[in-house]
């Protein structure tokens, strides 16, 4: 009976206790949570009174990092506010209109206990903001955290710094007219260190495969696509630009230092989160955006576009880049500029490089079916039947369509098999003297000359153009025979008059040659217009709205000319018409003749003949040459007959 009471009573006492331990330990968490949170809210509380001595959510770099912005300073903005419609992006329900919520939330959210998920916890999702604060807060209570999805995708051990790829125009897609940029980020990394693997950064609209062609332009200038930073490994980038499209690519290094990376890249993360902007055609495009990331390593109000700007263009972000020093030393930011050739620049140099010689049997491979195994051709020595083929090879990849124009092809898996018995050629392709963007002329250009108009007498002009790049003017860094201008408008004063004399909407021109030679490296010339521009040169305020398009052919005969013949369609209205459309056909022949590199010359006549409306039949007849002065300077002489003859000797300012 003792040893049962004792044994009940051990068991009573013993259940006591372990029912005490478990209040204990329960009450306890209780507690520490309770403490933690009191704690949670007095750091807060001090972090918070420290912001607001700093005045942190009115700092230009709080600002950056929310892409908050005033009236007027980008397309859209009619109050202050944010550029980002992703609500995923703001930790406040205010924060897209009040920075000062934004930031009270980011504090709180980054007190935050952390749980098994740290990727998720809001000091690994804006660590932009979080490094940021870090440097102007005390946060010394608070614990150290890994991002494991940082970084791995940033790496910044074996990082590098970063490089601005500017991708050449591509005229047959209005959206890459000027040009694109990307952002790559360069690593020493031994499996993704290589150029093609390196991480890059694009920025593009969102847009439905299936609409049609109006509907595109309409939302892309209206702001109807939403946009985003993606991320992807560089060699798809060089193979959709270089490879299908034909472009050219030039890579800048850009010096900043490390500080000044890392905060790139902090921001960066936080972008390519499906973080989403809207998009503009002309503004708040590719180049707005890449220069507004590129602003974040500055933590000051330094930037590179200009607020309340129409536009925005690729080449134009990189010349501002190219004017401006690096912190860490007196050297330019953007370092030397790499080109990689596109597939066509490739094979047109490969084929240079072959004899006249070689070029016969070339074309003989192209036009006969069997000339492979003919005598003539295997007689060859291994080093020339090499080159033919490699060029061949190029020929080959060129061609987009499944059915390629030249007449026959060798049966691909004959002619690589026949190759892989050849011995293998240095590649000594070199495009070191291929000048770069930024050694051509900048985007924009102001006019001032003096005009003498037989009937009308002289007059004063000026003008200007958005961009980007005429046929007359220097080329360098440019596309070759190619001209984009937009928004070119010329103005005339006599006494207390002034006259419109022209505004183009747009003028784009594409001489296409053949510098290879071989049949299958040919496209059409082509070329469109718009705009008001006079009726004729003996009356100043006659002006008429014109569209016009055109395809034909240049040829060039000696490699410092082009003779080209057009036939174009056009479509013209002007006001003593009473608004009677009158619709035609106009051919034009013309040669453009550079007797120097610093001179060039063009002269083109049109017959213009009206098949539809008010009858009107006429030609325009053209004589221009340009002279460069400089990078930034030319001086031009344009002679124009249409019903009266008029010369213009103007001077030329770009910027």
């Amino acid at each position: 009976m003792f040893i049962f009471k004792f044994k009940f009573n051990f068991c009573i006492i013993a259940l006591i206790l372990i029912v005490s331990i478990s209040g204990k330990y329960v009450f306890g968490k209780n507690i520490i949570t309770e403490t933690n949170s009191s704690n949670e809210k007095a750091i807060f509380l001090s972090l918070w009174k420290q912001a607001q001595d700093l005045n942190l959510s009115d700092h230009p770099y709080w600002l950056k990092l929310l892409h908050f912005y005033s009236i007027g300073e980008t397309v859209g903005q009619w109050s202050f506010k944010s550029d980002i419609v992703s609500s995923s992006f703001f930790l406040s329900p205010l924060g897209k209109t009040d920075p000062r919520e934004e930031l009270k939330s980011t504090l709180k959210a980054f007190l935050e206990p952390v749980n098994d998920k740290p990727n998720q916890h809001a000091r690994c999702k804006f660590i932009a903001r979080f490094q940021w604060l870090k440097n102007k807060l005390n946060f010394s209570e608070l614990k150290e955290l890994t991002c494991p999805l940082f970084e791995r995708w940033a790496n910044l051990n074996e990082s590098t710094g970063i490089s601005l790829v500017f991708v050449s125009s591509f005229l047959k897609n209005p959206a890459s007219t000027f040009g694109h940029l990307l952002i790559k980020f360069n690593s020493s990394n031994q499996h993704f260190g290589h150029s093609l693997l390196r991480p890059t950064l694009n920025f593009g609209a969102i847009v439905d495969p299936n609409d049609n062609p109006f509907t595109y332009a309409l939302h892309g200038i209206f702001g109807g696509y939403e946009a985003r930073f993606t991320d992807e490994r560089f060699y798809n980038f060089n193979h959709v630009y270089g490879e299908n499209e034909l472009r050219d690519l030039w890579e800048y290094p850009i010096n900043f230092s490390t500080e000044q990376f890392h905060r790139i890249t902090f921001h960066a993360w936080e972008l390519i989160q499906k973080v989403q902007f809207k998009y503009y055609f002309f503004l708040d495009n590719c180049a707005y955006r890449m220069a507004e990331l590129l602003e974040m390593a500055w933590t000051d109000s330094t930037r590179i576009n200009t607020s309340g700007a129409l536009w925005a263009i690729p080449i134009d972000v990189v010349f501002k880049l190219n004017k401006i020093k690096s912190d860490s030393n007196s050297k330019k930011l953007l370092g030397k500029p790499m080109i990689i050739p596109s597939r066509q620049r490739k094979l047109q140099a490969r084929a240079a490089q072959l004899s006249e010689i070689q070029h016969d049997h070339l074309k003989k491979l192209i036009s006969y079916e069997n000339y492979l195994e003919s005598d003539d051709f295997r007689n060859l020595n291994d080093h020339s039947k090499a080159q033919i083929i490699d060029v061949l090879i190029d020929l080959q990849k060129f061609q987009k369509t499944g059915k390629p124009h030249l007449k026959q092809y060798p049966e691909r898996s004959k002619l690589l098999l026949f190759r892989s018995k050849l011995p293998i050629l240095e590649n000594k392709l070199s495009f070191e003297t291929t000048l770069s963007p930024t050694d051509g002329t900048p985007p924009m250009r102001f006019r001032l000359g003096i005009v003498h108009n037989e009937i009308l007498g002289s007059k004063l002009e000026t003008g200007v153009w958005a961009n980007y790049h005429d046929l007359l003017g220097e080329e360098s860094g440019h596309l070759l025979n190619a001209e984009v201008v937009t928004l070119d408008l010329h103005l005339q004063f006599s006494d207390d008059l002034i006259e419109l004399t022209q505004f183009q909407l747009f003028n784009i021109q594409k001489y296409a040659l053949n510098p290879t030679g071989i049949s299958g490296d040919f496209d059409w010339s082509w070329r469109t217009r718009a705009g008001w521009e006079r009726t004729n040169l003996s009356c100043s305020s006659c002006r008429r709205f014109f569209l016009s398009g055109g395809m034909g052919r240049a040829v060039s005969l000696t490699g410092k000319d082009i003779e080209h013949a057009f036939v174009d369609l056009f479509g013209e209205t002007d006001k003593e018409s009473n608004s009677v459309i009158s619709l035609g056909f106009a051919p034009h022949l013309g040669i453009k003749w550079s007797p120097h590199e610093i001179w060039k010359i063009r002269i083109e006549r049109g017959w213009f003949q009206n098949l539809e409306g008010q009858k009107k039949d006429y030609s325009h007849t053209r004589f221009d040459q340009r002279i460069t002065i400089s990078q930034n300077w030319d001086i031009r002489l344009e002679i124009q007959q249409m019903e009266n003859l008029e010369g213009i000797l103007a001077l030329h300012f770009f910027w």
